[in-house]
């Protein structure tokens, strides 16, 4: 059974296994505990791109929506991609917030590192794939995909891309994007779409999830300044420091 939170919600409880009812259990405890811009949008996007400080919890979100995903949906094929292939599989799937961490342990049926392949009891299946190999996406298709730290990429252009050409499977594929931003063409274009939902966190809003030393040392260091701006509060800086032209200035010429 695919369970949901639909109209039907409480009939497919009641309905449901132990092992169905103890995922759905779970799940109700996250969203208890998660912050609003944690939890999947509702309503229409294509692309949730979730900009946000380094250690806000942004991982952990997108652990919690694509395991939901793949639990809900049997048989589904689930794309993780990150900067690197350990990046992918020490932070997204086997990372202290990572899916693994985020899934009920009788849900796993097996979990092939060294290919980087997670395979459900449903049939839902999880591959890993390296934003510094964007060819190694060719002639895979998925229904959901995360993508961690989009910013960091080399071949960021190139990657979206062939993730994109895949993303083709069920009647609603997504994306869902996280990372602290960087100025980068690719990230605006983003932004400036219709059908992305963006979301915005600080790493202040995880403050009682981090050290108290660590908040401390980084407002003393950092409150105030660019690195402050881009890495802890996730503000899209536009411009690079010490350019002769801002973009604000070359927008204003060519108005004139």
């Amino acid at each position: 059974m695919a369970l949901s939170m639909s109209s039907t919600f409480l009939e497919d409880y009641e309905a449901a296994t132990p092992a169905e009812r103890a995922e759905v259990d779970r799940r109700l405890d996250w969203l208890d505990v998660a912050r609003e811009e944690q939890k999947t949008p509702a309503g229409k996007w294509h692309t949730w791109l979730y900009l946000a400080g380094r250690g806000s919890g942004k991982t952990r979100a997108a652990a919690e929506d694509i395991a939901w995903y793949g639990l809900t949906h049997p048989s589904s094929l689930v794309a993780v991609v990150a900067e690197t292939y350990s990046d992918a599989r020490d932070v997204c799937i086997e990372g202290e917030s990572g899916l693994i961490s985020c899934l009920p342990e009788d849900s796993i049926q097996h979990w092939n590192r060294s290919i980087g392949e997670l395979f459900l009891t449903n049939g839902t299946k999880y591959k890993i794939y390296s934003g510094d190999k964007p060819d190694g996406l060719r002639g895979y298709q998925h229904h959901r995909c995360w993508t961690d730290e989009l910013a960091k990429f080399r071949y960021a252009r190139e990657t979206w891309t062939q993730l994109q050409l895949g993303l083709r499977l069920g009647d609603d594929p997504r994306n869902v994007v996280t990372t602290t931003p960087r100025p980068m063409a690719l990230l605006k274009d983003l932004m400036d779409r219709d059908n992305v939902h963006v979301t915005r966190g600080s790493t202040f809003d995880n403050a009682a999830n981090l050290a108290p030393a660590f908040i401390e040392e980084v407002r003393r260091r950092y409150e105030g300044t660019r690195v402050g701006q881009q890495e802890l509060h996730g503000i899209y800086l536009d411009d690079v420091p010490g350019a002769l032209f801002s973009r604000d200035m070359i927008r204003y010429r060519a108005l004139v």
